[in-house]
């Protein structure tokens, strides 16, 4: 039972992950504009990218490409 239990959860996580992915590739200032809460070091962090959407695109395409991969070795 706990093996489906994990592999439930993992394909989760790769689903929101590809979600979340691509979503921040298509828009990338409103998404992040989405995640500017939480403590100041995390704000800082997120605000670094706002001017730099080549950047915050990057990282969302490696986030989706980890949420597929994720999400196929999940299925074997």
């Amino acid at each position: 039972m706990r093996g489906k239990r994990n592999n439930r959860f993992m394909e989760v996580l790769a689903i929101g992950m590809i979600g979340e992915g691509i979503i921040g590739a298509i828009r990338p200032k409103r998404y992040l504009r989405l995640w500017r809460f939480g403590p100041k070091a995390y704000r800082n962090f997120i605000s670094g990218f706002v001017n730099h959407p080549k950047a915050t695109r990057a990282m969302c395409a490696a986030e989706a490409g980890l949420g597929v991969w994720l999400a196929l070795r999940n299925t074997r």
